[in-house]
């Protein structure tokens, strides 16, 4: 596991957008945090940085999904805190998804069961005591064969 400090907003879109620079299509990224601590505005400029134009990046948290096209292909960003059974994830195209895009999933443990190699957790922490923009973000790569 890595983890890093990130000190602003700025600090954070940048790294937001340095990892969506080495995703590909199948790349699987889970978004974990406690609420506010910044996994939709990290979406936000993941996908935004691989926009032609700066596009407005919804949160999916009533409708559970939106793709997005971009230069990298079709970008699914959900959202599955509202989900009660694995069974949800059919009805919104989740495994379609993970097969011809890119993802991005706040919330994902629901679907932890079905991520596969290619799945990347990035977790955000508020730092207590810190600064209010300043996060720890960690790092994790699933390296089973699932």
């Amino acid at each position: 596991m890595q983890k890093i400090v990130v000190n602003s907003k700025e600090e954070m879109a940048g790294l937001a957008c340095k990892i969506a620079a080495s995703a590909t299509l199948g790349s699987v990224f889970g978004l974990k945090g406690t609420l506010g601590a910044g996994k939709s505005f990290f979406a936000k400029n993941f996908i935004n940085s691989l926009q032609k134009n700066l596009t407005e990046v919804l949160s999916p948290t009533f409708n559970l999904v939106y793709s997005y096209d971009t230069k990298k292909g079709e970008v699914f960003h959900f959202d599955l805190y509202r989900l009660k059974s694995e069974e949800e994830l059919e009805n919104i195209g989740f495994f379609d998804a993970m097969k011809s895009g890119i993802c991005l999933i706040e919330w994902p443990e629901i679907a932890e069961v079905f991520l596969k190699k290619n799945y990347f957790e990035i977790e955000i922490r508020a730092v207590a005591g810190g600064e209010e923009e300043v996060r720890e973000v960690l790092f994790k790569q699933n390296l089973s064969n699932k």
